[in-house]
C-alpha cells in the first residue's frame, strides 16, 4: 500500500460521492489527544532572530488559508543521479536533532526496488550520501518514525502494520517486532495502516498514524507507556474536510513540540476540486481552534507542481526546518527542503 497521488481517485467499496463530509475536531490540545509538554525555561536574555507567525497572511492561489509561517522553499537535498520514472523517487521523511547532527531517514522507490535510506546533516544544508539502513527487511515502501531519546534510536516503521526496532547509531538496527496492526473490518484504520509519527514523553508513547479504510484516509492516535510495547486500536484524531484543500483525505502526521511547550500539527492534506487525481498539500492542523491552514502551495511548475506532502519538522536555531516530499510535473517525488523564520 502506498499512500500515492492516485491511491483514492476511484475507491472500489463506496463511492466517494456518498460518503458524508467528517465534522473539523474542535478540541483543545489537553482533549485533542495531542501530549502537554512542559513550559520550557531557557534562561536565555539575548535577543532571538525569529518572528511570530503572520496574523493575516494571505491565502493560497486556490483561496485556502494559509498559515503565516512564511516557509521558505529552498530546492531538493540530493541531485537526480539516474533516469526516474513515473511515481518513482523519495518519500516519507523522518529527521532528529541529536544534539551533534540531524539524522534523516526516507524511503526510496526505484521501480520495483524499496530501501530504507539514512542521512545526516550538520546543519540541514548539505547532507551526506545516503545509505542503506541495516538490520530491516524492507520488502516494501517503509514509511519511518525516527525518535531519539536517552541516547538512543527508537524506530517505528511499516506499510500495512507498525513494527518497532532501536539502534545506537542511526544506521544499524535490531528489530523488536510488530507494535500495531490495523483495527477491525469497517474501523477508519480496518484494511491498512501507513505512517506512523512517534513522541516519546514523559507519559510514555503517543503514536499517530494514517489509518485506511478502503476508502479514504484519516489520521488516527494510540497510546503506551514503554516503547516497544504493543499498542491497542487506536482512534480517528482528524478526519477530512469536505469544503477545504484536504476534502477527500488526511494523512501523514507530524507532531512537534517547541521549547514553549505548544504543540505543532502538520499533516498532509488530498484535494480531488481542482484535480482528479488531485494533489496533496502540506497543512497545519490547530486542535484548539480546529483551523486547517496551508504550509506548503503548490510550486508553479518543477519539483513541487504536483505535490507537496510527508512533512518532518525539526527545530532548528531560533527558526524551524522542514524536509518535506515534491511531486514534480514529471511525476517524481523527490526530498526538498524548506525554513521558516516562526520563533520555535
Amino acid at each position: 500500500m502506498q499512500l500515492l497521488e492516485f491511491t483514492v481517485r476511484a475507491p472500489a467499496l463506496v463511492p466517494l460521492a456518498l460518503l458524508t463530509a467528517c465534522p473539523d475536531m474542535q478540541k483543545t490540545p489537553a482533549d485533542s489527544g495531542l501530549p502537554m509538554a512542559p513550559p520550557h525555561d531557557s534562561g536565555e536574555t539575548t535577543t532571538r532572530d525569529c518572528d511570530a507567525p503572520d496574523p493575516d497572511p494571505a491565502p493560497t492561489a486556490e483561496g485556502h488559508p494559509s498559515d503565516g509561517w512564511g516557509w521558505t522553499p529552498h530546492g531538493t537535498l540530493f541531485a537526480d543521479t539516474v533516469a526516474l520514472d513515473y511515481t518513482d523517487g523519495d518519500l516519507a521523511p523522518s529527521v532528529v536533532d541529536t544534539g551533534s547532527e540531524l539524522v534523516l531517514l526516507f524511503a526510496r522507490k526505484r521501480g520495483t526496488s524499496q530501501a530504507l535510506l539514512v542521512s545526516t546533516s550538520p546543519d540541514g544544508e548539505t547532507w551526506t550520501e545516503p545509505v542503506p539502513v541495516e538490520g530491516l527487511d524492507v520488502s516494501g515502501i517503509e514509511y519511518p518514525s525516527l525518535v531519539y531519546a536517552d541516547g538512543t534510536f527508537h524506530l517505528w516503521h511499516g506499510s500495512g502494520s507498525v513494527a518497532y526496532a532501536t539502534s545506537t547509531d542511526g544506521r544499524t538496527f535490531s528489530s523488536v517486532g510488530t507494535v500495531l496492526r490495523a483495527g477491525e473490518s469497517g474501523a477508519f484504520d480496518g484494511l491498512s495502516l501507513l505512517y506512523p509519527h512517534a513522541m516519546v514523553h514523559d507519559g510514555g508513547v503517543s503514536l499517530y498514524y494514517t489509518g485506511f479504510d478502503g476508502a479514504r484516509f484519516a489520521i488516527g492516535l494510540t497510546e503506551n507507556t514503554v516503547p516497544g510495547d504493543v499498542f491497542d486500536s487506536g482512534t480517528v484524531l482528524l478526519e477530512r474536510d469536505a469544503g477545504g484543500f484536504d476534502n477527500t483525505s488526511v494523512g501523514m502526521p507530524e507532531v512537534v513540540t517547541d521549547r514553549g511547550g505548544a504543540t505543532h500539527f502538520w499533516y498532509g492534506g488530498y484535494d480531488t476540486v481542482i484535480a482528479d487525481p488531485g494533489p496533496w498539500r502540506v497543512g497545519k492542523w490547530d486542535a484548539e481552534t480546529g483551523t486547517r491552514q496551508v504550509s506548503l502551495p503548490l510550486g508553479a511548475s518543477g519539483v513541487d507542481a504536483w505535490s507537496t506532502r510527508d512533512p518532518a519538522v525539526v527545530p532548528t536555531g531560533d527558526g524551524w526546518l522542514m524536509i518535506y516530499v515534491g511531486m514534480g510535473d514529471d511525476g517524481v517525488y523527490r526530498l526538498l527542503r524548506a525554513t521558516s523564520r516562526v520563533c520555535n
